[in-house]
């Protein structure tokens, strides 16, 4: 039997790292197949047979994949992240894709990995920023409760809900978080059926920018510009103090568990995801501590953490705009007396060659007084004069 294994994601579950180690496996000798129609690069998934194109255009697409897959005999391996929204945005677009796909396979089989949500959104509001997304990080977090923004629904019961209309597919739901460690290659090789005589590579794809990097782009899109040096430099020196990967505030992160925790225990019912049923962050207890005397507040190390709520927020962003302002001034009034500095030390340097050529002009000039001096007291010698004479002559003509 000859199957399609249709990889679907989500994003932020190693789907690109599963990609590119495809893209320099052993396919052939396995006897997988990971088709060229729809990518955007060599070492890409197949975003594009995913993407919200014409309809005209899609469908030629397809039309070549088939064609492609038609002249192989192995098992066939298709995967984007960009799938998920096709699915749930396009769902009848999704169905006919299974349908021409079937014309030239036995079975198709959906494999989709989900992972936490908490952790879903810190790492997704991140990559967001590359493309001059504006919300700050409370207000994504909050607003992917209820709102997709041009995304999918992170109820994923919703999102099974839909899968489960699609005719003619196997579905295979997976943890990201059970394999996150290990590496998704491994789990999804073990969903095909890859044989193991075959071993891959894993290509680790590690896409996670410095937080100065983040913060810079996150300052660009709310500015709608391109940073100044200053705003730059202000930017760096604030992340020298910040860690390298902040998490979100507790109490956003409670709400989020708290938000999904009845349709995650549904789905773990269903399929091996029990590490999506988060047990909810402990609340902050103080005792008997009042803030008084010397003794160090309970939970201190927690309470006084930056998270992304703080960071990406507006009044971080007043923040940056205030100290980049006065780092600016600061800078220009330094470049202002760096250049005053440089105009003296050039003038120095002309008075200095100037006194210099003074300087060994006047040491000639001593030097022929001394000579003529020493002819003069030689002059007084009357069996000197003669010779004095010849000498004299020789130094007036110099």
């Amino acid at each position: 039997m000859r199957r399609c294994y249709l990889h679907i994601g989500t994003h932020k579950t190693g789907t690109t790292s599963i990609q590119r180690s495809l893209t320099q496996a052993p396919l052939s000798e396995a006897g997988f197949y990971f088709p060229n129609t729809g990518k955007w690069t060599a070492d890409s998934g197949h975003h594009g047979l995913a993407s919200a194109v014409a309809s005209s255009q899609h469908d030629a697409l397809v039309d070549s994949l088939i064609q492609e897959i038609s002249l192989v005999p192995h098992h066939i391996i298709l995967s984007s992240e960009e799938f998920t929204h096709m699915l749930w945005r396009n769902t009848q677009g999704f169905q006919n894709l299974v349908d021409r796909v079937l014309t030239v396979t036995d079975r198709v089989t959906v494999v989709l990995y989900l992972r936490r949500q908490a952790d879903y959104i810190e790492s997704n509001y991140i990559e967001r920023l590359k493309s001059q997304f504006r919300l700050g990080f409370s207000a994504y977090a909050f607003a992917r409760i209820d709102e997709d923004l041009a995304e999918f629904p992170l109820d994923y019961l919703r999102l099974i809900e839909v899968l489960d209309r699609i005719q003619n597919v196997d579905i295979e739901v997976r943890s990201y978080d059970a394999v996150r460690a290990s590496g998704a290659l491994a789990d999804f090789l073990s969903v095909i059926d890859w044989p193991a005589a075959h071993p891959i590579d894993e290509c680790r794809v590690n896409e996670s920018l410095h937080i100065a990097d983040s913060l810079k782009n996150f300052c660009r899109a709310q500015l709608q510009r391109a940073l100044s040096d200053a705003e730059e430099r202000t930017i760096e020196l604030i992340a020298l103090g910040l860690p390298a990967r902040p998490r979100m505030d507790v109490n956003t992160r409670r709400d989020l568990v708290q938000q999904f925790a009845a349709s995650n225990r549904a789905l773990a019912e269903r399929f091996p995801l029990d590490l999506l049923k988060e047990p909810l962050p402990g609340d902050y207890s103080f005792g008997a501590w009042t803030g008084l005397g010397d003794g160090a507040p309970p939970h201190q190390e927690t309470l006084w953490q930056v998270t992304l709520d703080h960071l990406f927020s507006r009044t971080f962003f007043e923040i940056f705009l205030a100290a980049s302002e006065r780092f600016g001034n600061t800078q220009a009034a330094l470049s202002g007396l760096e250049a005053l500095a440089n105009e003296r030390h050039s003038q120095i340097e002309t008075l200095q060659r100037a006194l210099d050529i003074t300087q060994a002009a006047l040491t000639k000039t001593q030097r022929l007084a001394l000579e003529r001096h020493a002819m003069l007291d030689a002059l007084q010698d009357p069996g000197a004069q003669p010779k004095a004479a010849r000498g004299w002559r020789r130094l007036f003509r110099r």
